[in-house]
């Protein structure tokens, strides 16, 4: 059975894995150009820094194999196109995004809140016109909790409705862990 490719790219997870462990050298084009390919790239960054963290904080040497085997899935999962949101739906026209697009376009904002690093997001079109959005996030030690998720909301919610002209519902932000430094990221 040959491996599924992400995007359009034609490369597989495994070689998108090899490629950001090279530090993204030399450039590929067809990567790099590819959405899809780099969501999978920014949460592979993502699970890096979080692994970091886990191994600091003494996790257990014997972790299976498969824990890791299911946050890669998660992280392919995510980052696919996923079925198409209309964003204007008159006929003649019918102009439609991604899911995983607005999942980037959500993980962008969210990580754009100082000491906030999004790690899972959920999109839910209701009806035609209203988007409901639930994220997973990691904040850093020290930082008003609250303030934080507010602040999420706050940019998750210009960033869509600048982008386009569903009504935002819920914005529901869950604080999963909390991080040490900044360097966590």
């Amino acid at each position: 059975m040959a491996a599924e490719t992400i995007g359009a790219s034609g490369y597989t997870l495994e070689q998108l894995a090899a490629y950001q462990d090279r530090g993204r050298t030399p450039a590929i084009p067809e990567i790099d150009g590819d959405p899809e390919c780099r969501a999978v790239l920014d949460s592979m960054g993502r699970l890096g820094v979080l692994s970091r963290e886990l191994i600091e904080l003494d996790t257990p040497p014997d972790l299976p194999e498969s824990w890791f085997q299911q946050i890669l899935g998660e992280v392919a999962r995510e980052s696919r196109a996923g079925r198409d949101l209309p964003l204007i739906d008159a006929e003649p026209v019918r102009v439609v995004v991604t899911e995983g697009a607005v999942r980037g376009l959500v993980r962008e904002a969210g990580d754009a809140v100082p000491g906030v690093l999004v790690e899972r997001v959920q999109v839910d079109l209701v009806g035609d016109l209203r988007l409901d959005v639930r994220l997973t996030i990691s904040a850093l030690y020290g930082t008003h909790l609250r303030t934080v998720a507010e602040d999420v909301r706050a940019r998750i919610r210009d960033a869509l409705e600048e982008y386009a002209g569903w009504t935002i519902g819920a914005i529901d932000v869950v604080v999963d862990s909390v991080r040490r430094t900044e360097d966590e990221r």
